[in-house]
């Protein structure tokens, strides 16, 4: 669990058994939890105290006293969180000294950052492969162009760029079949509305021709030449044939439309 309290290094407490001397600085520190974190200095406590109470003492010459500090405070009990200021450096410190542990709590900090092109290039670094995953999803999305002007794209492996643009060729291929997939829904849809249409549209011719068929109208008109408006037998008539001939109108329209729901 982390704590915003920082543990003072350079003061030595009864059980501290390591001390590690940087910039002229000694750190007192635990052999159960350098060797607990680094596999490194798991080892060199196995391979160099013979006797397991005995003190040790190690020099290192290539690193700053804030940056071996800042690696105490991320592991000890004390342990500070991991941000944007310190997660590179801590991946570092991981990966010279076997580290899992620390190396796990970068990868968990980096994949709730946004995810971008300098996460990409420091999960393919450091091995983070739920990073490096998270990463590819997200560059197979960006453009060509944008891929290719990024100031960090030459610290991209060829083989990481070759499968970056692998995904790119899928996912364009995938979105193609996609849109031919609409393309022919589309293209059914259209010939089923056309075909209502021209269903509907033939219902309406033939009842413009209602008013000319004889045996529409009523027996005492059927031999008139035209429509007899004044009729009310014939008005009665035809207001039935044109009430069915709507219904009629109606099935086509649902017919169509159960039609297109089934394919």
């Amino acid at each position: 669990m982390c704590t915003s309290h920082n543990r003072d290094f350079t003061q030595r407490d009864e059980f501290s058994d390591v001390t590690i001397k940087v910039e002229g600085t000694s750190l007192f520190v635990h052999r159960q939890y350098l060797a607990e974190w680094s596999g490194v200095w798991r080892k060199l406590f196995l391979s160099e105290c013979e006797d397991p109470s005995a003190s040790i003492e190690i020099v290192l010459e290539d690193k700053t006293l804030e940056d071996v500090t800042q690696l105490l405070q991320c592991i000890y009990s004390s342990q500070n969180y991991i941000t944007d200021s310190n997660v590179q450096l801590m991946l570092e410190f991981a990966e010279e000294y076997e580290m899992a542990n620390l190396k796990l709590r970068c990868e968990e900090y980096l994949l709730t950052q946004e995810v971008s092109i300098e996460s990409l290039v420091i999960a393919e670094k450091h091995s983070l492969k739920n990073l490096f995953k998270q990463c590819m999803d997200f560059a197979k999305t960006q453009t060509m162009e944008d891929l290719e002007r990024h100031p960090l794209k030459k610290e991209i492996s060829e083989q990481t760029l070759i499968a970056i643009y692998k995904e790119k060729v899928y996912m364009m291929r995938d979105y193609a079949n996609e849109l031919k997939q609409n393309e022919s829904k589309l293209k059914r849809q259209n010939d089923q509305l056309s075909d209502e249409k021209d269903g509907i549209l033939n219902i309406f011719k033939n009842m413009g021709k209602l008013w000319e068929m004889p045996n529409k109208r009523c027996y005492k008109h059927m031999t008139d030449e035209k429509f007899d408006f004044t009729c009310r037998d014939c008005n009665e008539k035809m207001s039935r044939e044109v009430r069915r001939m709507c219904n009629d109108g109606q099935h086509v329209r649902r017919y169509f439309i159960l039609n297109n729901k089934s394919r």
